[in-house]
């Protein structure tokens, strides 16, 4: 099993961005949902495709296209915009 490189923020390198947090009472399918989400869209920064993804998580490549998108705004600041 490869080992888990640390998280770093220098040279050129920023760390993962701070999801939106989920309210306290979400139920057990949100948490579900959002923590399936965080890792299509964190295995999608480290090169795994749209497709392969959607693929292993049986969900349409524009549902996954969707939700990278979505955490990808969060990872911007307030201020940037996508092109």
């Amino acid at each position: 099993m490869p080992k888990l490189l640390p998280r770093h923020t220098d040279a050129g390198r920023t760390a993962l961005p701070s999801p939106p947090p989920l309210p306290p009472n979400a139920s057990a399918g949100k948490r579900w949902r959002f923590r399936r989400n965080l890792v299509i869209y964190v295995a999608h920064r480290h090169g795994l495709s749209q497709r392969l993804l959607a693929d292993v998580f049986d969900l349409p490549r524009s549902r996954v296209a969707a939700i990278i998108q979505e955490l990808r705004r969060h990872e911007l600041g307030s201020g940037e915009t996508l092109d």
